[in-house]
């Protein structure tokens, strides 16, 4: 591990000891960087595998849910169920009561409204589930954009402000080198001037 390396893991450790003890960060007990650019590439290159160890997998399932059908299912299960709970009552009724006078013509149509009744009911649960398991997947996957919309604006903001900083580092440097350039003349032209007499 080379200097630079030594620097990180110092300056992750002091990190880590300053937040346990929940101190602020002052420059006195902050470490030296040579190089910032490796720094900052090997603290990007933690975030980024930190990311991947503790939220990729999580952020995958999340993914994965936005295709859910369970609302659809569980519906399509719960139809035949009622059905035939509609139909169990129906029978006990008539051998309660004894059919109430219902003629064999009465007890048939009774027999197929129940049918009906049963199938308009998986038709109605499993369209409202439907409805409701779109809302749901649509919900969570507004979601997911949302964070995803945050985290590339943070992302293009630290690109914005590291571009401005580099700018600003080279109009600096092109300022001091003119400035040095500006100096030099200066200085050359009172030496001449001073062994001429001028």
């Amino acid at each position: 591990m080379g200097k630079e390396g030594i620097l990180v893991v110092a300056s992750l450790d002091m990190y880590d000891n300053s937040r346990r003890k929940e101190d602020r960060f002052s420059i006195s007990n902050l470490p030296s960087v040579s190089n910032p650019q490796d720094t900052f590439a090997n603290i990007t290159r933690g975030d980024y595998e930190d990311y991947l160890k503790n939220f990729r997998s999580f952020e995958e399932q999340l993914i994965g849910m936005t295709n859910d059908t369970s609302l659809i299912d569980q519906a399509r299960e719960d139809a035949p169920e009622q059905a035939k709970l509609s139909a169990d009552i129906q029978r006990r009724n008539a051998e309660r009561y004894g059919g109430a006078g219902l003629s064999n013509a009465q007890k048939q149509e009774q027999q197929r409204a129940n049918q009906r009744g049963g199938a308009l009911n998986l038709a109605g649960n499993v369209n409202n589930a439907r409805v409701e398991q779109r809302s749901v997947n649509d919900a969570l996957l507004k979601e997911l954009i949302s964070v995803g919309q945050g985290v590339n604006q943070n992302a293009l903001s630290g690109l914005g402000d590291a571009s401005a900083m580099s700018a600003q580092r080279q109009a600096a440097y092109k300022n001091a080198k003119s400035q040095h350039h500006s100096n030099m003349v200066g200085l050359g032209g009172a030496v001449i001037g001073a062994i001429f007499g001028i």
